[in-house]
């Protein structure tokens, strides 16, 4: 009996240490991956962000295109206007 007992406290902690280890790496892997999904959840969000943002970035420059258009429109009829105004003033 006391060599089982003698036996027993040398197999018993090591048998629990090899057990703690693949339990221990498991948990690891478990958390690991864990991590990485709230990486990924994070990096989606923020795409998301990013995504809206540039949308309304573009929207917002076809708006100002078709206010440069009307500008530019508006600088020609103006610079007609100009021309003749020159002629009248040449002719007097």
């Amino acid at each position: 009996m006391e060599i089982l007992t003698t036996i027993l406290q040398f197999v018993v902690p090591i048998g629990t240490f090899i057990a703690g280890l693949f339990t221990g790496k498991r948990k690891r892997n478990n958390d690991f991956l864990a991590d990485l999904q709230k990486s990924i959840d994070l990096l989606s969000a923020k795409n998301m962000e990013l995504v809206a943002e540039v949308i309304n970035l573009r929207s917002e420059v076809v708006i100002l295109k078709s206010e440069n258009a009307a500008l530019r429109a508006e600088v020609e009829e103006l610079n007609l206007r100009l021309e003749n105004i020159k002629t009248i003033t040449k002719t007097k």
